[in-house]
């Protein structure tokens, strides 16, 4: 059976989330992956708990690339969910994890049973992005959203395994949450698949020209959010890497979840929106909706953090304020790239898309370069010198975005 997804699916005219509501449904999400990361590196050693800490962050990364782009392209043409995209993204999975594997193998960070398990999170992951979008057009945003956090629960599982039995290894961890992230996969797949087929036309061939850039748009939004995971073994330590696990958990996911509610809620919206005004308009509310809760929330985190994170990792990891003020300002920088990214999807030609993404890799070289002088003053402004970085690309990014908004 096969499903499509028009270029303006019906059932995103009835059914859309706004992206604070989305990030709301997200707590639950950010709880559990707050916990979950908690009780690892409450009971993992610092070095074993940086490892795991990368092999989320490359799940995460390569999770999303897998599709390559076809899971986007899903938001703007009718593209046939059958056995074949099913072997394309199992395909492209599989090859994505044996190149993390031998660069892994090279380069050092994970050991090759670490890698295997990753690996097969990362296959699954390419299947839940899609499965995602395309239960999210076809006017399911709640069985999407729970795909979007299933990972989140299956490493608070692996969690509490860790807490109850004892475990010291990533293995077991590692092993849980491939599992889920499979078990997610699956669910997904066999949803979108039972769903009745669109009468509405022929489905549309893949158009590489467009899912390309759109899978570099994919790319600069994820590696926006893990970057410094990727970045922080190379100045400083695999305890350095830990900490920041942590300090993610406590005072950048939630920012995380708000990124996320704007590139999972806003597509849809645009795509029904009549004219130009509506367009902008819902971009300006959620931009509105979402300064409002920024300075409260960062407070509140800078207050509680530093307390909570020891108390949960029975006094391991120590965090200071200034090092939870610098995640806020990280997260926020993290929200903001999330806005262009989302509007181009929807409005962006592939010119512009090409074009972003080239700005994309100006970003990258500026965010690594801004890393590397400020981790000559530690992680906390390791962590600032990644957010300062990105601020130009950003600003480039949304102006040309806001300009397509008004073009159709």
């Amino acid at each position: 059976m096969k499903v499509g997804a028009s270029s303006v699916p019906v059932a995103a005219k009835s059914r859309s989330l706004s992206s604070l509501t989305t990030a709301l449904g997200f707590g639950l999400s950010g709880a559990a992956f707050t916990l979950g990361s908690l009780m690892l590196a409450r009971m993992l050693p610092m070095d074993a708990y940086g490892r795991l800490t990368l092999a989320v962050a490359v799940f995460n990364i390569l999770g999303l690339l897998t599709p390559l782009g076809v899971d986007q392209l899903l938001l703007r043409r009718r593209i046939a969910i059958d056995g074949r995209l099913l072997a394309l993204l199992l395909g492209s999975g599989t090859a994505m994890s044996a190149l993390m594997a031998a660069a892994m193998h090279h380069a050092g960070g994970l050991r090759p049973m670490e890698s295997l398990l990753t690996g097969l999170a990362i296959i699954a992951g390419g299947v839940v992005a899609t499965a995602s979008i395309g239960l999210r057009i076809a006017g399911k945003p709640a069985a999407s959203m729970l795909l979007v956090i299933s990972a989140s629960f299956a490493l608070l599982l692996a969690g509490t395994m860790a807490l109850a039995l004892g475990l010291t290894d990533t293995i077991v961890p590692l092993a849980i949450f491939a599992t889920g992230n499979c078990l997610s996969a699956i669910a997904g797949w066999w949803m979108l698949a039972g769903m009745r087929q669109d009468a509405t036309g022929r489905p549309d061939p893949i158009v590489w020209r467009e899912a390309l850039p759109m899978l570099g748009l994919v790319a600069l939004g994820t590696l926006s959010l893990q970057i410094e995971r990727i970045i922080i073994p190379i100045p400083l330590t695999l305890e350095d890497l830990a900490r920041f696990g942590v300090l993610a958990s406590v005072a950048i996911f939630p920012f995380r979840l708000l990124a996320a509610g704007v590139s999972l809620s806003l597509p849809p919206r645009l795509l029904v929106a009549s004219c130009a005004s509506e367009r902008r308009g819902a971009v300006r509310r959620e931009i509105m909706q979402l300064m409002l809760i920024f300075v409260p929330a960062s407070l509140l985190l800078i207050l509680l953090a530093p307390w909570g994170a020891a108390l949960l990792t029975d006094g391991i990891y120590k965090l200071d304020r200034l090092l939870v003020l610098a995640a806020c300002l990280n997260g926020a920088s993290k929200v903001a790239m999330a806005f262009p990214s989302a509007m181009l999807k929807v409005s962006g030609s592939a010119s512009d898309l090409l074009l972003v993404n080239g700005w994309g890799v100006i970003w990258l070289v500026l965010t690594f370069c801004g890393a590397l002088v400020g981790a000559h003053y530690g992680l906390a402004g390791l962590i600032l010198g990644a957010s300062l970085a990105s601020i130009v690309p950003t600003i480039f990014s949304f102006n040309l975005a806001w300009d397509r908004l008004g073009k159709g």
